[in-house]
């Protein structure tokens, strides 16, 4: 089989391929870890880049037949949140130092704490490397299944090795010093790190090949010396993240009746208090991260940000205050709802005048709002067949807990306004930050905190929507945009 150099710009990384590699597989193989939502497929249009003749092409659906130069677009780097609502704990003291990592499908962060009083030393992020292969759960599974298992699991290895010896190096310490660590990450993230075959995930009944808490020695793992904790699964889509949350929020001592949302390419919520409470997963799909949106970005320098009503003309801001060139989750959120607002879009969410212009570079089509809306019925249903479960009404929800950075971001009026959260709950809405990394970090510094998560894993009742007779109908019904009778 002939092989090909392809070069790529501006890194000047040259790579041989064999012929009939297309252009995203020698990205990888170069090691630029290319953004790729659709996995490959062609149908996201976000893996563009430009040929040395000029011509802008993707570089999933192009194939190497020669030698060729290939300049790739600078991305700006993401705005990652590593902040949380600070929860204190008694460690154990046992262990100098403690690492706390929270693998998220977009993000992946790592905090390093001294064990013996808790703070925090150094922290470290990057976009979680499995992206290339695509940027929601499914497609990263389907790798798998062809055979990639390897790859998926090596990429996010490396990318955890290089936060620890950053942190590690940011405090002045060796690796080695640190003893033990906790890791989180939703259920497709924990079988992806730990090479457990995840078909189980997307195969009914949907439920992982291991939900207990698991304690192992970090050898071959992460650089560090001792022990890692990695904590449990509540059921196929509810994971070790949800898991952080609830210990963070010290869910289970809540007599406020509580709906905590946790929003990236899956939302997973839990309801309840002290008494009982009940989890769900629905397939937000990756919308609010901006992978299927038509000028949709991450959240990061020249993303719009947020869109308002300013003396009656829409406004916008762009993050680092730069000629904006794409629409970040909380933009698009806020977007809708002021076209909402101005009778642009009507409540089945049809654009009454074709395409909306915001500015130069982003662009509200037809599909963008579909996307929306299949989202945020998603969530909305969730929202609404939990309660049913618990034989609670909306309006009975005293705290709505908002997890994550598209939670952190977004403005409540908005996802109010679109229906994704009911709007009787928009005064009761509190963003908490990174919890499922606060619930990571009170794990590494203490055996009881980790106990405390097999608990609340093992008591949390987990409904699966799709399951339910009502689903359909529920979901139909929440992909208007018709504002609720309050």
């Amino acid at each position: 089989m002939k092989q090909y150099k392809v070069t790529f710009l501006p890194a000047g990384i040259t790579v041989p391929v064999d012929e009939g590699t297309t252009l995203l597989q020698a990205e990888i193989q170069a090691g630029l870890k290319p953004y790729a939502p659709c996995g490959g497929n062609g149908t996201c249009g976000k893996c563009k880049v430009t040929l040395q003749a000029g011509a802008e092409v993707l570089a999933c659906q192009t194939i190497v037949t020669e030698n060729m130069v290939v300049t790739v677009p600078q991305v700006s780097a993401a705005r990652i949140l590593t902040a949380s609502q600070s929860v204190q704990t008694v460690p154990d003291g046992v262990d100098a130092y403690t690492l706390a990592i929270d693998i998220g499908t977009t993000t992946v962060v790592a905090y390093l704490l001294s064990g013996k009083t808790g703070a925090l030393l150094a922290q470290a992020s990057t976009l979680n490397p499995q992206g290339q292969y695509g940027a929601d759960v499914i497609s990263r599974i389907q790798y798998v299944l062809d055979g990639g298992g390897k790859e998926m699991q090596q990429c996010i290895l490396a990318a955890l090795d290089s936060l620890t010896r950053q942190a590690a190096k940011q405090a002045g310490i060796a690796p080695t010093n640190i003893t033990c660590a906790a890791i989180v990450g939703n259920t497709a993230m924990h079988h992806l790190l730990l090479g457990i075959d995840p078909r189980p995930l997307i195969t009914p009944p949907y439920m992982p090949r291991e939900r207990s808490a698991r304690t192992m020695d970090a050898a071959g793992w992460l650089p560090i010396s001792g022990k890692i904790r990695i904590l449990p699964n509540i059921a196929g889509f509810v994971g070790g993240d949800t898991v952080g949350c609830l210990v963070a929020s010290r869910f289970d001592r809540r007599e406020k009746l509580t709906l905590l949302i946790d929003i990236g390419t899956n939302g997973e919520m839990v309801l309840g208090n002290r008494k009982r409470a009940v989890a769900c997963s629905t397939a937000a799909g990756p919308a609010f991260e901006g992978a299927k949106i038509s000028c949709g970005m991450r959240g990061a320098e020249g993303a719009v940000d947020h869109v308002f009503l300013k003396n009656g003309t829409v406004s916008y801001h762009v993050i680092g205050d730069k000629s904006p060139v794409g629409l970040c989750g909380s933009g698009l959120l806020d977007l809708i709802a002021v076209l909402l607002e101005n009778g642009e879009i009507d409540e089945m969410g049809h654009l009454e005048h074709g395409d909306d212009t915001l500015c130069e570079n982003v662009v509200l089509t037809q599909k963008d709002v579909r996307e929306v809306q299949l989202a945020k019925a998603a969530i909305r249903a969730g929202i609404e067949l939990m309660a049913k479960h618990l034989d609670v009404k909306i309006g009975d929800i005293e705290q709505v807990l908002l997890a994550g950075a598209f939670g952190n971001y977004l403005d409540p009026a908005s996802a109010c306004r679109i229906g994704m959260i009911p709007p009787e709950l928009v005064d009761r809405i509190e963003p908490i930050g990174n919890a499922a990394g606060e619930g990571a970090k009170l794990c590494s510094l203490s055996g009881g905190e980790f106990s405390y998560a097999a608990k609340l894993a093992e008591e949390t009742e987990f409904l699966e929507l799709a399951a339910l007779p009502e689903f359909q109908d529920c979901y139909v019904d929440c992909l208007t945009f018709e504002e609720d009778d309050e």
